[in-house]
C-alpha cells in the first residue's frame, strides 16, 4: 500500500529537504526524484520547491501539499501495519522510538511488563534525539515516539504524559557553602550534547538567571554524565529521575538556586489522524497508566514531606 511514484518522491523530499537524501531514502537516483517532483509540479500547475535555494525550502504551495501528502503516506503505512496484525490476532510487531532520557529511565520496565502481558508481540526500542524520533515516525520506521521537550510536525501529534523536574547536582564538597554565583560559574558544567530537551531547558534557565559557565563538558550519554558527576568533575542540570539513586545514597547533592524552577514534559508522539495498530494502542495505554502512577507518587511524596525532610532528601545547597 503506497502512494504513486511522484507523491512518494515529493514526500521523501519534504521529509529530508534534499533531493540527494530523498533519493537515498527511496533507493533511486537523484535525477529520478527531481523528475518525479517536476512532473508533480506540472500536473498541479504549481511550483512546490525553491530550486534556487540550497536549504531545501519549499514554496507556500509546497508546504501546503506536503502537509497532506505526508499525512496520506502515514495513513497508508498505518493501514498496512494494522492489516498484518489483524491477520494474526494477538501477535505482531511494534517498533517504538524514544529520546535517551525516556528510553533509558522510564520505558524499560514498562516494555518488560508489556512483553509479559503480550508474549506474542515483538517490541523493539530505538534510542535517539527528539528530532531523530520524529524522523523515525515520519519515515514509518516506528509507530510511537516518546520524547522529552516540544517537537512535532504537520503530520505528527503529541500528547503530554509526564512533567519532570530538572535539578542542578554535584558532589557535596564541590561547591562552597554558601556558594556564590562566581563559584558556580567557575565549576565545569557537564551535559549531554546540544539539542537534548534537558540541555535546551537548562541553558534557557541559566541565561535567564545570568549564570554563565566558563567551562563545559559534553558527554554522549546520561550514564557518562552521572559517572563524571560522581568523580567530582563538575555539576550538571539533569532530570531528577536520572540521579535519584545517587541522591538517595548521598553521592550527589542538589544545588538549589534561587529562581531555578525548571521542568520539562515527556510526550508520546504518533502520526496525526492515523489509527494505531492493536499492539500500539495497548502499549500506549500501559505507558499512560504507568507514567500517571509515577506522577501521582511524586506529587504525593512532595505533599507529605515536611520542609526539613525535603532538605534531607535532596541535601540541598542554596546559592545566594
Amino acid at each position: 500500500m503506497q502512494l504513486e511514484a511522484r507523491l512518494r518522491a515529493f514526500a521523501a523530499f519534504a521529509r529530508r529537504r534534499s533531493f540527494s537524501a530523498a533519493a537515498a531514502e527511496l533507493r533511486i537516483s537523484q535525477p529520478a526524484v527531481s523528475k518525479h517532483v517536476a512532473d508533480l509540479e506540472r500536473a498541479l500547475g504549481l511550483k512546490l520547491v525553491e530550486r534556487a535555494r540550497r536549504d531545501g525550502a519549499m514554496t507556500s504551495a509546497g508546504d501546503f501539499i506536503a502537509n497532506y501528502v505526508l499525512r496520506a503516506e502515514s495513513l497508508l503505512a498505518q493501514a498496512a501495519l494494522g492489516a498484518a496484525q489483524f491477520r494474526e490476532s494477538g501477535a505482531g510487531s511494534l517498533t517504538i522510538v524514544a529520546s535517551w532520557l525516556t528510553g533509558t529511565y522510564l520505558l524499560p520496565e514498562i516494555i518488560a511488563e508489556f512483553r509479559h502481558l503480550h508474549p506474542a508481540v515483538h517490541i523493539s526500542l530505538e534510542l535517539g534525539t527528539a528530532a531523530q524520533a520524529v524522523e523515525w515516525l515520519r519515515s514509518h520506521r516506528a509507530e510511537l515516539g516518546f520524547i522529552a521537550g516540544p517537537v512535532g510536525g504537520p503530520e505528527i501529534e503529541a500528547e503530554p504524559l509526564l512533567e519532570y523536574e530538572i535539578v542542578i547536582v554535584g558532589q557535596p564538597a564541590l561547591v562552597p557553602i554558601p556558594p556564590s554565583r562566581e563559584s558556580l560559574e567557575a565549576v565545569t558544567w557537564i551535559s549531554r550534547e546540544e539539542g537534548s530537551a534537558t540541555r535546551i531547558a537548562s541553558d534557557a534557565a541559566m541565561a535567564r538567571l545570568g549564570i554563565v559557565p566558563r567551562r563545559r563538558l559534553e558527554l554522549p550519554s546520561y550514564e557518562a554524565v552521572v559517572s563524571a558527576l560522581k568523580r567530582g568533575y563538575g555539576v550538571a542540570a539533569i532530570s531528577r529521575y536520572v540521579v535519584a539513586t545517587e541522591l538517595r545514597a548521598g553521592l550527589l547533592t542538589v544545588i538549589t538556586v534561587r529562581g531555578w524552577n525548571v521542568r520539562a514534559v515527556v510526550s508520546v508522539l504518533r502520526v496525526r489522524e492515523a489509527r494505531l495498530t492493536p499492539s500500539a494502542q495497548q502499549f500506549q495505554g500501559l505507558v499512560r497508566n504507568r507514567l500517571a502512577e509515577l506522577s501521582a507518587g511524586v506529587k504525593k511524596e512532595d505533599l507529605t514531606l515536611t520542609r526539613g525532610q525535603r532538605a534531607g532528601r535532596s541535601n540541598a545547597i542554596t546559592i545566594i
